[in-house]
């Protein structure tokens, strides 16, 4: 059972975990990545690594620091999409509620335009005017109301 548990741990670790600790890098990859700019500088200045375990530490930090810029990256995009989403909801809500309304005027307009035609009709039969003419009513800028 121990060997097990010590095989299934191995596979678990990551490329840059693994590589450290063949190389024997006496820090966690954790710690290299999340490590402030100044402290990563005390890392590479420590004089008990060689240039290999150096770079090796630096390609592990730019990883890490790439992969968490990558999931950010993916999150906002996520945020975004999700926002946009919520967007179109609202906007295809808002045309649907126009087009209703603008149906309603257009039946509305077209009742009026009934009415109007009728009290037209009727105030040139009232006024006799010759039924062998196209008479029309024109209404002024200033409310007065004219027979064409």
């Amino acid at each position: 059972i121990g060997k097990e548990n010590d095989t299934d741990q191995a596979r678990r670790l990551t490329r840059d975990e693994k590589a450290a600790k063949n190389m024997n890098i006496p820090y966690s990859v954790q710690f290299i990545i999340t490590c402030s700019m100044e402290e990563f500088n005390d890392i590479l200045n420590n004089k008990s690594l060689d240039n290999e375990q150096i770079s090796l530490c630096r390609n592990i930090r730019r990883r890490g620091k790439n992969k968490i810029a990558a999931q950010t990256c993916r999150k906002r995009k996520i945020d975004q999409i999700s926002e946009l989403e919520e967007e179109l909801g609202s906007v295809r809500s808002r045309k649907i509620h126009l087009l209703e309304e603008r149906e309603k005027l257009m039946l509305d307009y077209m009742e009026w335009m009934v009415v109007l035609d009728k009290l037209e009709r009727h105030i040139l039969e009232r006024l006799e005017m010759d039924k062998d003419k196209e008479w029309k009513l024109r209404v002024t800028c200033e409310g007065l109301v004219d027979v064409v």
